[in-house]
């Protein structure tokens, strides 16, 4: 029903291992784990997947496709090894159903604060988003919103279908933008970037927060429903040609 899939780069089995307990006591029917990348861990519920590190340095991308790869299950959860499912995870999963292609859930960091959950993507769209980009949980995602969207590479529940056609673009790696040029491509294509609000992980150490991860007010909220499809697509070129001069700047190639 559900594959999870892990990656790491050998330094955190401590975390794994507390990852692994929170999946195994959400009491999934039919679930398989698969850890790509150095581990000792060993479990009858896990695949695991060794990874030449020396290939490229924090290679995220390909060890991301390699589990959407291997999926045995058409529902597949991504996450780096210190994302753990809190106790409501899989009754959440269950109430928010299956009718979508890729979703994140609420997000917490180890000490309590919201993530990088539902949001858009802030940078250069001015005020309110450069301090305020968090969209309320409530908050339903339509066509038009959704081409600001972004979900970060640090956790998503995706398709198999959907991961297959839209794969991480390999020539990227941690850091470089992986993640908000495949939100890009999703949203491209009409692929809604949704959030399912009855579901919560949790870091497992200390992230540094922006400073854009901050829920908007009710009028802020408002006022997007209120723009013009052409002030959203200006907005939506406005993000493109950062991700696309932040990732020209870290590889040297313009996608």
């Amino acid at each position: 029903m559900i594959t999870f899939g892990i990656i790491t780069n050998g330094q955190n089995d401590d975390m794994i291992s507390t990852v692994i307990v929170s999946i195994i006591t959400q009491n999934i029917p039919q679930y398989e784990i698969i850890i790509v990348g150095n581990t000792t861990i060993s479990h009858k519920s896990v695949k695991h997947v060794n990874f030449d590190e020396s290939i490229k340095t924090n290679w995220i991308t390909r060890k991301k496709n390699i589990v959407c790869e291997m999926a045995t299950y058409d529902i597949i959860v991504l996450m780096h090894d210190y994302i753990k499912l809190c106790d409501d995870w899989y009754d959440g999963f269950i109430k928010f159903g299956t009718n979508f292609d890729i979703y994140v859930t609420k997000m917490k960091t180890i000490d309590g604060n919201r993530f990088r959950d539902s949001t858009l993507f802030p940078f250069n769209l001015g005020y309110p988003y450069e301090s305020r980009a968090l969209l309320p949980y409530h908050y339903l995602i339509t066509p038009k919103i959704n081409k600001l969207m972004y979900i970060s590479g640090a956790y998503y529940v995706i398709k198999k279908r959907t991961a297959l056609e839209y794969p991480l673009n390999e020539m990227l790696c941690w850091g470089d933008g992986e993640d908000a040029e495949l939100s890009k491509r999703l949203t491209d294509n009409s692929i809604l970037l949704q959030c399912n609000p009855y579901s919560t992980v949790q870091l497992l150490k200390h992230k540094a927060q922006c400073i854009w991860e901050h829920e908007m007010t009710v009028d802020e909220y408002d006022n997007i429903e209120r723009l013009t499809d052409t002030e959203i697509d200006v907005m939506n070129k406005i993000s493109k040609l950062d991700i696309q001069t932040y990732i020209m700047g870290r590889i040297g190639v313009r996608l």
